[in-house]
């Protein structure tokens, strides 16, 4: 029997599972895509790393957090491996974080400045922003720009790789190209049905706890133990595009033109639909290839396993590339449409809550009972990558216990993420009705 199955080897499983394996846990992890990992949220080279928060943010918590167990995990594998040394600057890339917000969202600039963090920041309104920060910005905006260490864009791809090497050189088992396709608790243990998606052949394991980490597909997970989280997790759409502007326009830049551009990179609007982009991949002497999104824009999915082949819709990759464009105009570089080079675009899937809030947290069955040997991590709506091994080590406290005593902010994590009470209600208002 299998002390604990990881349902999801992701971003998310593979943290999960890697805090249990270093606390010496026996874990099986589950991944229905093979070692190559190209679909998800976890793929690609590059994703926003960012820490700027209020006073006692959970968000900036898990990143910092993050950033204190990614260190333990290298140095794991250091001592594994002597002859190849893994460092922190192969995950994370120090850069200037510039976020753009609504003049109605004074308070929220405000409530960013404390002491340990006010010198970690500037801001400027539309009439100093160009003097500041090389930034034209609209006038009812104000511009902020974070600086502080690992701050700026991570690499998940080469965090998954060192998080699953981890995970086997603890005595952790990953079985790849593997779907879960039942989960029913027997006689207090837990069936995992597991499709062998080369055989087409079907297996049982049996585990004592369990922990899903499925993103958008924890809905088709719980389906039998708990049919409610259809109402409590939604798998979303969001477009991503990669740009470059054509190499030979590109060439035309000024030095201080192209130091501007890579300086407002990673950007990410805090108005609306909150545009983002930031440095997917850059070699010297030609043009950088720039990743761009919209973290709002989000759409409903009919078909979860074809939405990976469709092609996005015109309509977004228009929306995108005219953001764009405005960015590149805030930076006074003014270019056509022609000189806007599209590399490539595709979907990916937001697993998003009722809330927008994050859920690690144990789960009541579908009878209502609370059980404590499962644990579901979701709800991520493509933040999840910042705060992955914070969110990890909650899941692992939940199923094992905690060794240590809990600080305040752990205190707060646990609450805003962990409270089944709040995150897993389902009840809805009746219309017409004010209670």
């Amino acid at each position: 029997m299998e002390k604990i199955v990881v349902i999801g080897g992701g971003l998310m499983g593979s943290s999960v599972a890697w805090k249990l394996v270093d606390r010496d846990a026996k874990v099986v992890m589950i991944e229905q895509q093979g070692q190559n990992y190209f679909k998800g949220s976890s793929i690609g080279n590059t994703g926003i790393a960012r820490s700027l928060g209020p006073k006692k943010d959970v968000f900036s918590y898990a990143h910092n957090k993050t950033i204190q167990e990614v260190a333990r995990l290298l140095e794991y594998l250091n001592e594994e491996e002597p002859k190849q040394q893994h460092t922190i600057d192969e995950i994370y890339s120090t850069s200037p974080v510039s976020y753009l917000y609504h003049k109605n969202e004074y308070a929220k600039i405000e409530k960013l400045r404390f002491k340990k963090q006010k010198k970690d920041f500037n801001r400027a309104s539309s009439s100093s922003s160009f003097r500041k920060f090389g930034m034209s910005i609209p006038d009812d905006t104000i511009l902020v720009r974070e600086k502080r260490q690992y701050s700026g864009t991570l690499n998940p791809t080469e965090l998954l790789k060192k998080l699953r090497s981890g995970i086997e050189k603890k005595g952790g088992e990953i079985k790849y190209e593997h779907q879960v396709v039942g989960l029913v608790k027997k006689d207090d243990i837990f069936e995992v049905s597991v499709l062998n998606m080369k055989t087409q052949k079907i297996h049982k394991l049996k585990a004592k706890k369990v922990v899903v980490c499925s993103g958008a597909y924890t809905v088709n997970v719980l389906k039998e133990f708990a049919p409610y989280f259809n109402k409590i997790i939604s798998p979303k759409k969001v477009v991503l595009s990669f740009f470059k502007i054509t190499d030979d326009r590109y060439g035309q830049l000024s030095e201080v033109e192209k130091e501007a551009l890579f300086n407002s990179l990673p950007f990410f609007s805090q108005i609306k639909q909150e545009y983002f982009a930031m440095i997917s991949e850059l070699k010297e002497g030609v043009s950088p290839i720039i990743k761009a999104g919209g973290h709002q824009r989000r759409r409903n999915i009919h078909d979860l396993e074809k939405i990976w082949d469709e092609k996005p819709q015109k309509k977004e990759l228009k929306w995108i590339k005219k953001q764009f464009k405005k960015h590149l105009e805030m930076l006074e570089i003014y270019v056509s449409k022609k000189d806007i080079e599209e590399v490539k675009s595709y979907n990916c899937v937001y697993s998003e809550t009722r809330t927008k809030t994050p859920i690690v947290t144990h789960i009541f069955n579908k009878y209502g009972v609370l059980d404590t040997n499962i644990a579901v991590v979701g709800g991520m709506s493509g933040i999840g990558a910042k705060g992955c091994l914070c969110y990890g080590l909650l899941a692992s406290d939940l199923l094992l216990g905690k060794n240590d005593k809990p600080d305040k902010m752990y205190k707060k994590m646990t609450k805003a993420f962990g409270n089944p009470s709040v995150n897993l209600y389902t009840k809805r208002i009746k219309p017409g009705r004010l209670f």
